[in-house]
């Protein structure tokens, strides 16, 4: 996984991811894309998609773009043929942070969100949010306690609405709707006496 708000630590040149790549479509270079925006539209508001490749960040412009049965397909200026679209395969869709509209009260960016510690609405430490996992139903909010007297410890908290109720940005923490009684207990390492 990358830290994109490690790597790019000023606010207007960081990265915030969109979307990625899937897999070429047909011999012309065009390819399918997973949208994580909602709704899945709004990532083609954007021109210029930034692509996170083996050699570093590239920028690609979008030349057209048609949603089918099967999602979202674009094609980019530059790649015209299959060969091409494959070498995007598995790839990051992003955007630089500052090209985003500021989100409305009480919603946030998922890559604003990453690195705040997370407390429960009883003021009990979770631990700091360290990334997503995508599902079917919704997103995933996965919160790392190092400082767990068992070792460290995952809570997998729904990123819906009304889990997030307040964001301090300033002091990098936020207060959830979960309990430290419902964290997820797949390591088995706590004592059972």
């Amino acid at each position: 996984m990358i830290d994109i708000a490690a790597e790019f630590p000023a606010t207007g040149e960081r990265r915030v991811v969109l979307g990625k790549i899937r897999s070429a479509v047909g011999l012309a270079g065009a390819v399918k894309v997973e949208t994580y925006t909602d709704p899945p539209d709004n990532i083609l508001k954007f021109k210029t998609w930034q692509m996170l490749t083996p050699t570093g960040w590239r920028a690609l412009k979008v030349r057209s773009s048609r949603w089918t049965a099967q999602g979202l397909q674009v094609q980019f200026e530059g790649v015209v043929e299959r060969n091409a679209a494959e070498l995007l395969r598995n790839t990051e869709v992003a955007v630089y942070r500052h090209e985003l509209p500021a989100p409305a009260k009480g919603e946030y960016y998922r890559d604003d969100l990453l690195g705040l510690t997370a407390f429960t609405s009883q003021g009990e430490c979770l631990g700091q949010l360290d990334h997503y996992v995508e599902t079917l139903a919704h997103p995933l909010m996965v919160i790392v306690d190092h400082q767990h007297h068992a070792g460290q410890v995952q809570h997998l908290v729904p990123l819906v609405k009304g889990k997030v109720l307040s964001v301090d940005f300033d002091q990098r923490t936020m207060v959830l709707d979960w309990s430290l009684d419902w964290m997820d207990q797949s390591d088995d390492s706590a004592d059972t006496d």
